[in-house]
């Protein structure tokens, strides 16, 4: 019954073909071409037609039919609710370093849902395990070559991966990675690593096992496992120093033989392992397309880079007597009036504080920002990615730095957006929460080098209005 539903339209663009139609917010795409759509991947797949037949349900329950005569290549102009127009599906497996299990069962509901869609792989880049796929998915995927896909790997080995995952159809994973490759689906894998377990050899194995899947295996990341604070038993060491180092040696040893024939390094290793054994980041140009960016890989090159080009470009601002620092604009939104000197108190995870205080002295700002490293005490010490702060942690953290500095210095917090989630934080707090906590305002702003300067730019008049 669900299937029948069809895709219910959030918004539609101006100028666009469904404006034209009279297509409304409300109103649901049904089928297309004689087709139901079960998700929006049918939708964009059956769109691409020159001729086109469209059933929408109106909001008032009337259905319509449209005929169109369109280049394949132009888009309806719609944006759906939901991309997934029936159920999601939902991860099978039991994996032994699983975050989502660490984390406290009173947080909102969504956060406790475990998809492993193929879907939303290719919607979303989110990374799926191959073990609850029946012949009818792998039907469509080959049909409407769905691709590119990304897959946790973790191992090659079966006996070790179907451990790792609980799940005996783990253990079919090249079975799995090679039926792709020979529909020609790209493939971009996912290594967690845990000390003692799937590292070592097991690593080199599993990087020998996905480089034989030739062009189709595009490339692969090798992140540590994550423990919070609410996981009791460990099944593996925390990261450490030496063994990221040891764990970056065989990445990037690996990468090198890759380039030689691939003419890309193929396979990167996290940032974090970087940053925890102190070894120096690999150059821009290492990683190549930047495919794994998501995955927490080549963050911190990228930010460099950008770091460099603002650095230049406020160089020639300086030099330029009419050049002018652009202040941030934020569509829609109104200022906040204030008086008092104008100060930037610019939050980050303790990660990233290192690169942050350098590019604030870099760019010249000292009087302007201040770098307030958050500890996430909510996850626990070894979580220290700015995107998995949370609001109650962010507010004790400014509150600790507004008692150790002049009250009188009016600040706003400047939070990076990779930490908000639908507006939200992780504990469902928002930047209208900071506001009243701490009575500073709160932004959220892109986490660049470049918006350094624009929130350095700022004036009274110009502090974007959350609230």
């Amino acid at each position: 019954m669900a299937r029948k539903r069809g895709g219910l339209v959030r918004r539609v663009e101006h100028g666009s073909l469904a404006e034209y139609l009279g297509i409304e917010p409300g109103d649901r795409v049904l089928a297309i071409n004689g087709r139901r759509l079960r998700d929006e991947i049918d939708f964009r797949y059956l769109m691409s037609d020159s001729e086109v037949t469209l059933v929408i349900r109106k909001g008032d329950g009337r259905e319509e039919s449209y005929r169109i005569d369109k280049d394949p290549e132009e888009p309806l102009g719609v944006t759906f609710q939901d991309p997934l127009f029936d159920h999601m599906k939902t991860c099978r497996n039991n994996c032994v370093f699983c975050f989502i299990r660490q984390i406290p069962e009173e947080m909102r509901k969504s956060l406790h849902v475990r998809d492993d869609d193929y879907r939303m792989s290719f919607l979303h880049g989110n990374f799926i395990s191959l073990t609850n796929l029946d012949e009818e998915d792998w039907a469509r995927i080959e049909e409407q070559r769905i691709s590119p896909l990304r897959v946790s790997v973790h191992a090659t080995d079966p006996g070790l991966r179907q451990v790792l995952m609980s799940n005996p159809e783990a253990a079919r994973i090249m079975e799995h990675l090679r039926r792709l490759a020979r529909v020609g689906i790209q493939i971009h894998a996912q290594c967690v690593l845990l000390k003692g377990i799937n590292d070592g050899e097991h690593l080199i194995r599993t990087l020998t096992d996905l480089d034989s899947l030739g062009e189709s295996m595009v490339s692969v990341g090798v992140v540590p496992a994550i423990y919070t604070r609410y996981r009791r038993h460990l099944p593996s060491p925390r990261l450490g120093p030496e063994w990221a180092g040891e764990v970056l040696e065989i990445i990037e040893d690996y990468a090198a033989r890759a380039f030689r024939r691939r003419g890309s390094h193929w396979v990167y290793g996290a940032d974090e392992l970087y940053i925890v054994s102190g070894r120096p980041f690999p150059p821009y140009e290492y990683y190549d397309e930047f495919h794994q960016y998501e995955n927490g890989i080549g963050i911190v090159a990228d930010w460099r880079r950008s770091l460099e080009e603002e650095v230049k470009r406020a160089n020639r601002s300086a030099r330029d007597p009419d050049a002018r620092i652009a202040c941030a604009r934020n569509a829609g939104s109104h200022s906040l009036r204030c008086s008092g000197a104008l100060r930037v108190l610019a939050i980050t995870g303790e990660m990233a504080e290192g690169e942050l205080r350098n590019a604030v002295r870099q760019l010249g700002l000292e009087k302007q920002v201040s770098v307030c490293a958050v500890k996430n005490t909510f996850f626990g010490d070894s979580v220290t990615a700015a995107g998995l702060l949370t609001g109650q942690d962010i507010i004790s953290a400014v509150l600790r730095f507004e008692r150790r500095n002049d009250p009188r210095e009016r600040r706003i917090v400047a939070v990076p957006d990779i930490a908000l989630f639908g507006g939200a934080f992780l504990d469902n707090l928002r930047l209208e929460d900071i506001t009243r906590a701490t009575g500073l305002q709160a932004v959220a702003v892109r986490p660049t080098p470049g918006s350094l300067t624009e929130i350095a730019a700022w004036g009274e008049e110009s502090i974007p209005y959350v609230g």
